[in-house]
């Protein structure tokens, strides 16, 4: 989710991780508090769908987990994607033996959708922001117009149509996925 409400203020990124994690998401971004505009059900669709399909091919083999909505802190920013691949080694445990909370560290594949009344424009900056400081692929998915955007080292790499094949190369070996299947999570 791209984010639409911005507040402006003093605040720190110190202060701003203080504050209680509650929906919808805020996200600190330059200095300033974003808040994450609330998804729509074809949005909703294409965040579970996807990260089901890439924890089943991920999870089998130990090369890692995705997650919706995980809290990423890194470069003086904090970020709620709409999902985060992250490689086992960097997946944080707690105590206890269980997944850990928040991560203080880009994640290895960010994941933004894009609903109606969000900024494309915001949600590609923070995508080039990622892929320039430490994460490895960036993908923006457009339902309505069909087609996904890959960032790589800070800019846009490709824009994939129907047709077309989504690969995660180098963090997930071996994942493909036609991007006509992930449209196609959207009918009935």
């Amino acid at each position: 989710m791209t984010t639409a409400a911005r507040r402006s203020g003093s605040m720190t990124l110190e202060e701003f991780l203080k504050l209680p994690d509650e929906k919808p998401y805020r996200e600190y971004i330059d200095a300033r508090i974003e808040v994450k505009v609330s998804p729509e059900a074809k949005h909703g669709i294409i965040e579970y769908e996807l990260t089901r399909y890439i924890n089943q091919f991920c999870l089998p083999s130990g090369l890692g987990r995705a997650f919706i909505e995980l809290r990423c802190t890194f470069d003086r920013r904090s970020i709620v994607p709409d999902v985060a691949f992250m490689r086992s080694e960097h997946i944080e445990i707690d105590a206890s033996g269980e997944y850990g909370g928040t991560y203080h560290i880009p994640p290895d594949i960010h994941i933004e959708i894009l609903s109606p009344g969000q900024s494309a424009a915001s949600t590609r900056k923070k995508l080039k922001h990622s892929t320039a400081h430490g994460t490895t692929i960036g993908w923006f998915i457009f339902p309505k117009d069909r087609k996904i955007e890959v960032y790589r080292g800070g800019e846009l790499s490709q824009t994939l149509k129907i047709g077309d094949v989504l690969d995660a190369e180098p963090v997930l070996p071996g994942f493909k996925l036609a991007v006509e299947e992930i449209f196609a999570w959207l009918k009935p």
